[in-house]
């Protein structure tokens, strides 16, 4: 089966990215996944899944730097945004400190 296509899984580590991301690569696809660490163990079983070692790449991204996106973005024709930002500090209020620039 060749090459589906080629899209990003925000947040590619947590529990329901990592099945997207397993479903995506048993169809073929490329998939670029975004992590906080690409060398963090806890992203390891990505890494066993089938089709991953030629069709998964691993890509550090902070969901609060737009900047930090665009490389996992290019070249996908589509995103699963499956992740949520981790502010680093307590936020009293989310919707307000998180938009700020």
């Amino acid at each position: 089966m060749g090459e589906k296509g080629r899209v990003c899984v925000a947040g590619a580590g947590g529990y329901i990215a990592s099945w997207v991301v397993k479903f995506l690569l048993s169809k073929g696809y490329i998939v670029h996944g975004t992590v906080r660490d690409p060398g963090d163990e806890k992203n390891a079983h990505l890494k066993k899944l089938e089709k991953a070692s030629d069709n998964l790449k691993f890509f550090k991204a902070d969901l609060l730097q737009y900047e930090a996106l665009c490389p996992a973005f290019e070249g996908c024709n589509g995103v699963f945004h499956t992740a949520s930002p981790v502010p680093p500090m307590t936020l009293v209020n989310l919707e307000v400190e998180l938009m700020e620039p």
